[in-house]
């Protein structure tokens, strides 16, 4: 092989590893987001479950405390509504945290990709310098034993 052609594709396999390290970097930004946006779902998550178990306490304090049927019945009838909105909320978060773990999922597979396609071109890479090196060490002469 030429030097221009060890040149060449020296040039070529390094413009791809650096492609492909700019969308390891690329994916890893998203898995950090993906990260990030999966922990403000679970403590929102968390938040919604504390609030709920302090309205719930609460009514279940009235409850206790009620005197006629009447006012009893309001209670329940708030208790019910209270479970009903905490549970369509907390569906909500969980499936807003399922998308985004299949999100991550996706990501991951690309984030093991890229790792592959980066270690096979480095390889490739220092394939192709060691090439060189060695084709440079044969076309030099020697002379009278020095090199």
């Amino acid at each position: 092989m030429g030097y221009a052609l060890f040149a060449q594709r020296k040039v070529v396999l390094d413009a791809q590893l650096n492609s492909a390290q700019l969308e390891q970097t690329m994916a890893s930004n998203a898995q950090y987001l993906l990260a990030t946006k999966t922990l403000g779902l679970n403590q929102r998550l968390a938040s919604n479950q504390a609030s709920q178990a302090g309205q719930l306490a609460d009514l279940y304090g009235q409850l206790s405390s009620a005197a006629g049927s009447q006012q009893r019945d309001s209670i329940n009838a708030d208790i019910q509504r209270v479970q009903r909105e905490f549970d369509q909320e907390n569906d909500s978060i969980n499936r807003e945290i399922y998308q985004v773990s299949v999100q991550e999922n996706a990501i991951e597979m690309t984030v093991k990709r890229l790792d592959t396609m980066v270690t096979a071109l480095q390889k490739q890479l220092e394939a192709v310098e060691q090439a060189e090196g060695q084709a440079i060490d044969r076309a030099t002469p020697k002379f009278g034993g020095l090199g």
